[in-house]
């Protein structure tokens, strides 16, 4: 079995599609199909069942999709292994992250990294929270970063803290100069937060909730940057987490807000690895730096 052949089953296996995985490997799908029936010929078995809403793994498939995890994870092994015979000068780290992070902190910390170590190269992959455990647990990446709600034994978590959510608003915003905001003074202005299916709309709705009142956002979107330019040209107010905008408001261009509210405004955020897998020498360093760059975890987290 070819890796390239096993790499595009996978695809297919965590997809659905011949189509998306065409379109998420930038490989035409007549080639992913043609592999897929290799592999089909050369076991003797059907790997995939085709049903109305995709392809779904057949149990001959769901077990291939074991081994060729562990295959492609050992063969990546062994690369990373001889390109740290070259030290930091080569490499390539993969991190799957909740927008969240990849708005301000993940960039400015692989920015200082490639000051360091311009050879090595990066790619990010932005999905929502619960998908980049998934994509950590299966090997199809080095490092995960989120937000969490519940704890999960699919990953090692080698970070674990958890994050306020504040109000973020345009420096002559009203409530610009206040030391903290009650969460019903909110309802004073208009809202942009994220859909109802995010862990900071979870978290707001719960806390509103609460306190026995309703906000209904002016603005939602499930792109985190589509609200900030909301916020700086109106009398609007963004919740999310500070981490987020950590360079705006450094340079003056948002301003953080606390707000007080009878239940938590906290979110769960953990850097991820897959379990039993030892990272190359050069995505272990960017673990180093990028833990360096997160608040300090509580006593009794990771």
């Amino acid at each position: 079995m070819q890796m390239s052949g096993l790499r595009y089953f996978l695809a297919v296996a965590r997809t659905g599609s011949i189509a998306a995985a065409s379109a998420q490997l930038n490989v035409a799908a007549s080639a992913i199909s043609r592999q897929i029936a290799n592999l089909e010929a050369e076991l003797d078995c059907v790997l995939f069942e085709r049903r109305p809403r995709g392809m779904v793994l057949s149990p001959a498939g769901e077990l291939l999709a074991r081994h060729a995890r562990q295959t492609l994870v050992r063969a990546e092994q062994v690369a990373a292994e001889i390109q740290e015979l070259q030290g930091l000068a080569r490499g390539f780290i993969r991190v799957a992250t909740a927008e969240g992070f990849a708005l301000d902190l993940l960039p400015n910390a692989i920015a200082e990294f490639h000051a360091r170590h311009p050879g090595i190269r990066f790619e990010i992959q932005v999905l929502p929270p619960a998908q980049v455990t998934q994509v950590v647990a299966a090997g199809d990446a080095d490092i995960g970063i989120t937000f969490v709600l519940a704890p999960t034994n699919l990953v090692t978590v080698i970070y674990d803290a958890t994050v306020e959510m504040v109000a973020l608003a345009a420096p002559d915003h009203p409530l610009a100069g206040r030391a903290s905001i009650r969460i019903d003074e909110l309802q004073a202005y208009p809202i942009a937060m994220p859909p109802l299916d995010t862990t900071a709309r979870l978290v707001f709705d719960t806390a509103c909730r609460a306190e026995g009142i309703a906000i209904e956002p002016t603005l939602t979107s499930n792109i985190l940057t589509a609200l900030l330019p909301f916020v700086r040209r109106t009398k609007g107010i963004a919740l999310m987490s500070a981490l987020s905008v950590q360079t705006p408001v450094r340079l003056g261009e948002l301003v953080c807000i606390p707000i007080q509210s009878q239940a938590s405004l906290r979110r769960g955020i953990q850097v991820q690895l897959m379990r039993d897998r030892k990272l190359p020498h050069a995505a272990q360093a960017f673990l180093s730096q990028l833990i360096a760059a997160l608040p300090p975890a509580e006593p009794g987290r990771a």
